[in-house]
């Protein structure tokens, strides 16, 4: 398989497009001016701070451009706490948790978060936020003593508009356990340690410089040396990015397409970074269009940023969204570029943009009939089902993985992983589909193999729910929402609702939210309640089931 499904343009992704969800609103497009003669003589650097134009000088000559980037996810990666930009409730929201109380105002001086329990008290003043659509972080400077610093943190609360709330981390982010984060505790890491690494633009000479000094970074700043060394760049930090060395706040053109000046002038455009020495192997610069149809470079350019950690299955497929390069990386089909199904300046994902990469390197799965035989039943059965099922942990939903595989994996079987043929038939055993395998495919599976889910004959979706991975409990009950198995299984799903783990009890509802076509209120389940509020609110949904029923 040459082109299928790849990175997703949103971290937090894959994910996971709402047409109900706010957007930013475009800036007027600027009138286009003549194309500039091409200017050999104008080529340069592309890395250094000099470089960089901005997106308004882009869009001077690719106005259409700069217009669907405008409207896409991209530029919300990270904006400043004016305007639009904030989706969260700020008018004196009071949400009650862990003992303590979190309030979120809004005045004439801007927003702010206050945070109390027991004698501590903590404001931040928000400067900045983290996403739009589908999760919204915020960034802010403690006031009071600290205020003067000037430091800004990731505040511990988030706006999770699929959930109409505010949320504490562990909530929606797994790598923060409950009992590890005290979120009323003053925050001291730098959000600038981490975060905005990929959440804002500025010269790529820093992203190479901090490489050269950190194991990090899956991008071209491993494959180039900044000159005239690791201090390239005045005020460089290799643990921290400085604000006055952005260039946008949030992901523009030059994340992509690097500093626009010689460009500007005249010069070719390029993804490969000039003004760098390269390493061995690294590509060199060769005509844009070139550059842009080879695989290699376009996907190395979204490594930038798609590459970040994930727990992984035991064929190395990632659970949580932000890895998407990596997974495609290690995927069968080498050709395939991150452009063949997203498009960069929009934004989204097209499955039938996708299916049509995919078939374009298998032809005669183009004929839906072919395509039929292969999948071997249900006809709206797609090669994505199959080869990119929905296993990834997105920001508010499940995304479809990156790693573009086969079903039959021996690693991820021995494991009682989340097979493609199960999460769509549920009610089937292992042995069912090993059989199914064997006579339609002729794929021949060593029946030790596949011994970690248990009974051979029992239930596979019921095997996940039951997992003691909560990945796979997860997982599970994400597949049982999409499919007409979940009605019969919304006992076996409240018991996700009593998980010790806070992002499994909050994903939970999200998944019987999907399943019954409607938002679940905070008075019948709130998954921040206390262990007792939250085993008596069970209760009540077992006693009469209020869920079908309204």
């Amino acid at each position: 398989m040459r082109r299928d499904l790849v990175l997703a343009l949103a971290l937090l992704g894959a994910c996971r497009s709402r047409s109900d969800e706010p957007t930013p609103t475009p800036p007027p497009a600027p009138a286009p001016k003549a194309v500039r003669a091409p200017n050999p003589d104008a080529a340069g650097s592309t890395i250094a701070r000099a470089d960089y134009i901005g997106p308004a000088a882009c869009g001077e000559c690719h106005a259409d451009q700069l217009t669907q980037w405008a409207t896409s996810l991209h530029p919300v990666m990270n904006q400043l706490a004016t305007g639009n930009a904030v989706i969260g409730d700020f008018r004196a929201a009071v949400v009650r948790y862990a003992g303590g109380e979190a309030r979120f105002d809004h005045d004439a001086t801007g927003y702010t978060m206050t945070l109390a329990k027991d004698a501590r008290v903590v404001r931040y003043r928000v400067t900045r936020t983290i996403g739009k659509r589908s999760l919204q972080e915020y960034v802010g400077v403690e006031l009071g003593d600290r205020e003067a610093s000037g430091a800004e943190v990731r505040l511990p609360f988030g706006w999770w508009p699929k959930r109409g709330g505010w949320y504490p981390q562990p909530y929606f982010d797994p790598w923060l356990p409950e009992d590890k984060v005290d979120v009323f505790a003053a925050v001291r890491e730098p959000w600038a340690e981490r975060c905005v690494w990929c959440h804002s633009t500025y010269p790529f000479a820093l992203r190479i410089a901090r490489a050269s000094v950190k194991p990090i970074g899956h991008g071209f700043e491993q494959q180039f040396v900044a000159a005239p060394g690791p201090k390239a760049e005045a005020g460089f930090m290799a643990d921290r990015l400085a604000i006055d060395q952005q260039v946008t706040v949030g992901i523009s053109c030059e994340s992509c397409h690097l500093g626009g000046r010689a460009h500007a002038a005249g010069a070719p455009i390029h993804f490969v970074p000039q003004g760098a020495r390269s390493r061995p192997g690294a590509p060199t610069p060769t005509t844009f269009a070139r550059e842009r149809a080879d695989a290699t470079i376009v996907n190395t350019v979204c490594a930038q940023c798609h590459s970040g950690p994930s727990p992984r299955l035991a064929d190395g497929t990632a659970l949580r969204n932000s890895s998407e390069a990596i997974d495609l990386a290690a995927s069968a089909c080498t050709t395939a570029r991150c452009t063949d199904c997203h498009d960069p300046h929009r934004g989204g994902f097209d499955e039938r943009r996708a299916i049509t990469a995919c078939t374009s390197c298998h032809p005669v799965l183009a004929d839906p009939a072919s395509a039929r035989a292969h999948a071997g039943h249900d006809p709206t059965t797609t090669c994505l089902d199959c080869h990119m099922p929905k296993i990834v942990m997105g920001i508010d939903r499940f995304v479809r993985t990156h790693r573009i595989s086969s079903p039959t994996n021996p690693k991820v079987l021995a494991t009682a992983g989340p097979n493609a043929c199960n999460l769509c038939h549920l009610d089937r055993s292992i042995a069912w589909t090993v059989a199914e395998l064997r006579t339609g495919f002729e794929v021949r599976l060593d029946p030790q193999g596949w011994r970690s889910y248990g009974h051979p004959e029992a239930a596979v979706g019921e095997v996940w729910l039951a997992s003691a991975e909560p990945a796979l409990r997860l997982i599970a009950a994400a597949a049982y929402a999409r499919s007409p198995l979940g009605a019969f299984m919304i006992p076996e799903l409240l018991r996700g609702l009593a998980d010790p783990l806070a992002h499994v009890r909050s994903w939970t509802v999200l998944a019987l939210e999907e399943l019954l076509h409607r938002r679940i209120t905070d008075a019948e389940f709130d998954p921040r309640g206390s262990p007792d509020d939250r085993a008596r609110q069970i209760a009540r949904l077992r006693a009469s089931p209020p869920l079908i029923s309204k």
